[in-house]
C-alpha cells in the first residue's frame, strides 16, 4: 500500500471533501473536524493545514501548529506538533493513517526545514491512536499534559 497517499497544503478545493469527513462517534471526542478547525489554522501564521489526498481525494487532514502549547519551551523552535488529524470513517481501516505518519518526517523537513521533533498529543483513552503511532516510531518519553478532554500522552519523532 506504500505512497497510496500524498499530503498536501490545505487549499479551498478541498472543501467540499472535508466538509463530508466523517467519524465513528467515540472518535468525535478525540478531535476536530477540518470545518471547525481550517478557518483559524488559516488566520494563524504557526499552523499549517494539511490535506491527506488518496488519488488526489482528501481522506483526512491534520494541523502542524509551531510554537504549540505542547512544545517544550526551550525547544519550541524546533518542535512541531501535529493536531486535530483525522481519516474519514470510510477510508479507514486502508492504511492511511499509517502512510501519513510514515510520510510526515519528510513532509515536515520539506515544509518546515528547522524542525527537528514532530510531537503529539494523544488522548489516554484513545488507545487505537496510541498504537498506530508507537508503531511508527513516536515515543512516549511519559510527558503528560491535561487537555481538554482529558489527559494527553505527549508522543515524539525526532526527524534526521
Amino acid at each position: 500500500m506504500g505512497n497510496s497517499i500524498r499530503l498536501a497544503l490545505y487549499h479551498e478545493q478541498y472543501d467540499q471533501d472535508l466538509n463530508d469527513i466523517s467519524l465513528k462517534g467515540e472518535q468525535i471526542q478525540f478531535t476536530a473536524m477540518p470545518a471547525d478547525v481550517i478557518e483559524e489554522a488559516i488566520q494563524n501564521l504557526d499552523k499549517d493545514p494539511i490535506v491527506i489526498l488518496h488519488e488526489e481525494k482528501p481522506v483526512g487532514f491534520f494541523i502542524l501548529h509551531k510554537n504549540s502549547e505542547y512544545a517544550q519551551e526551550k525547544d519550541a523552535c524546533h518542535t512541531i506538533l501535529v493536531r486535530a488529524l483525522s481519516i474519514s470513517v470510510e477510508h479507514q481501516g486502508n492504511g492511511y493513517a499509517k502512510e501519513t505518519m510514515k510520510a510526515l518526517p519528510k513532509f515536515v523537513r520539506q515544509l518546515h526545514p528547522e524542525i527537528n521533533e514532530i510531537i503529539l498529543a494523544v488522548n489516554e483513552g484513545n488507545i487505537t491512536a496510541q498504537q498506530l503511532y508507537l508503531k511508527v516510531d513516536f515515543l512516549d518519553r511519559g510527558v503528560r499534559k491535561m487537555g481538554i478532554h482529558g489527559l494527553q500522552l505527549i508522543l515524539h519523532h525526532r526527524i534526521t
